[in-house]
């Protein structure tokens, strides 16, 4: 079985396909996504927005924003052509009377032009909608200092969150991406050495051969399950390492919600252990569908919601706080991969909960492996037809 191991491997390693799957296509995305997120929490403080306003109103829109150093004024009467073309993000339009109507207690009409599908356009507004409700608390502050009426009059009381969970936004959606990373990169780079181990063998007539040796079926498929094993948990661990390396020397937003302190290497230790049970999962899955299909092509078809069935815990996961968590989200596969890292990144290391992770995920693994075995023994299953 070892020699079976040994050759597998490395033609699986070999192949370029495989190596283009397995290392560098899993690198690009998670790389592609990790900047993605850094750049979508970012608070975008230096960012400066271009915003038109007609040229009568110039000056006086200048005053009201001349607090926001993030928002450049320039003058044009054509507002809609002007953020059309690119050259503003939004627009502000004011009656040309307003300041006499503010002054005569009126409501006067503020429009913003802007484009909710521009994600500069909609932070441009919400600068200017903060300036102008800045602006109307003034004018209010005055007319009831004008009438003696003491401006706390607004504020009957006060509301204050307090958050009792630590952690913040970026360690938050670190505990969401990082596992999501590590699922997807993880099937997709499997996938290739799963689909060719078996049906590929099937499709090539080489099987018989195969199961002409001294070798039982039963080792020869371990070693083959083992293969895929191995394949898989060192994409997830290269993953992981490419991850934190991105996330330490090249983010800003995303690195200061890591903190793990004295636990970093328990949290290593644990994370790569999860890996290889998830990976044993997946191992046994692909496994399955490469042994019902006939084709390379078909196992692909089979295989594809299998590495894609990480989505739906992860979306479940993302709205679960950790004062709700059970004992049955370290028990389902799967999500308890989302579970137990959303506890590592808060820096819990919960001997318990890890186990029943890693037990749970070798369990269902044995489950299918043994389904699988059933079927391999059968000519039924192995035999190209």
């Amino acid at each position: 079985m070892l020699n079976i191991l040994k050759k597998e491997l490395k033609d699986s390693l070999r192949d370029r396909r495989t190596l283009l799957l397995t290392v560098l296509l899993p690198l690009i995305l998670m790389s592609a996504l990790i900047f993605f997120y850094e750049n979508l929490l970012s608070s975008h403080e230096e960012e400066t927005y271009e915003i038109v306003v007609q040229d009568a109103q110039f000056n006086l829109v200048q005053k009201l924003l001349a607090q926001n150093e993030n928002l450049h004024l320039y003058a044009n009467d054509n507002i809609e052509e002007a953020i059309e073309e690119g050259k503003a993000v939004a627009g502000i339009i004011l009656p040309s009377d307003f300041e006499k109507q503010v002054l005569d207690g009126t409501t006067p009409l503020v429009q913003i032009l802007n484009d909710t599908y521009s994600q500069n356009s909609v932070l441009a507004t919400n600068l200017i909608e903060a300036a102008f409700m800045q602006y109307s608390q003034v004018i209010v502050k005055e007319r009831l200092a004008t009438n003696n009426v003491d401006s706390s009059v607004l504020t009957p009381f006060t509301l204050e969150q307090v958050q009792i969970v630590e952690g913040d936004d970026s360690m938050m959606m670190i505990a969401f991406l990082v596992p999501l990373m590590l699922t997807i990169a993880v099937g997709i780079g499997i996938s290739p050495a799963a689909t060719d181990l078996i049906a590929g063998e099937k499709e090539r007539r080489t099987m018989e051969a195969l199961l002409m040796t001294p070798v039982n079926r039963s080792s020869l498929l371990s070693a083959k399950w083992l293969t895929m094993v191995i394949i898989a948990s060192m994409t997830g661990i290269i993953t992981l390492a490419i991850v934190f390396v991105e996330i330490q020397f090249f983010t800003e937003t995303l690195k200061a919600g890591i903190s793990f302190g004295n636990n970093a290497i328990p949290i290593a230790i644990v994370s790569i252990l999860v890996i290889i049970s998830y990976s044993a999962i997946m191992a046994s899955a692909l496994m399955m569908t490469s042994i019902l299909a006939k084709t390379v092509k078909e196992a692909q078809s089979y295989g594809t919601p299998i590495t894609m069935i990480a989505m739906l815990p992860a979306m479940y996961m993302i709205n679960v706080g950790m004062n709700e968590l059970t004992y049955t989200h370290f028990t389902v596969p799967v999500m308890n991969i989302f579970t137990v890292f959303k506890e590592l990144f808060l820096g819990i290391v919960n001997a318990e909960h890890i186990i029943i992770t890693i037990a749970s995920n070798l369990i269902v693994s044995l489950v299918i492996f043994i389904i699988g075995r059933i079927l391999f023994l059968k000519d039924k299953w192995v035999l190209a037809k």
